[in-house]
């Protein structure tokens, strides 16, 4: 009996330690249907290379090198096309290399 309530309690355990790190080992958040929706649409314009969410209200983006004078716009031209589409408030970071923030426009 006592092996038994011991495999249990090790199953147990071994479920809640590697169950919430293997979600905070995944480098981004899981977007919800309504942002892959919208992240695909993004996705598909040439503009841009990669959209990711990494929190439900961070979606960065990032653009060619060649775009970054247009960051600021860019940033702004997602974030409208956000607003009704996502319903959410969200802030949208617009970078060539990643945490370098050129843009951000919020939704709230």
């Amino acid at each position: 009996m006592k092996l038994v309530i011991s495999a249990v309690i090790t199953i147990a355990a071994a479920f809640a330690f590697f169950t919430p790190e293997s979600q905070a080992l995944s480098p981004y958040y899981k977007p919800t249907a309504s942002q892959h929706h919208f992240t695909t649409i993004i996705d598909q314009l040439k503009t841009f290379r990669n959209v990711t969410w990494d929190s439900p209200v961070s979606m960065w983006v990032q653009i060619p090198a060649s775009e970054q004078g247009r960051a600021a716009e860019l940033a702004d031209i997602i974030q409208d096309r956000a607003r009704g589409a996502l319903m959410q408030p969200f802030c949208v970071h617009i970078f060539v290399t990643k945490g370098q923030t050129l843009a951000r426009s919020c939704v709230y």
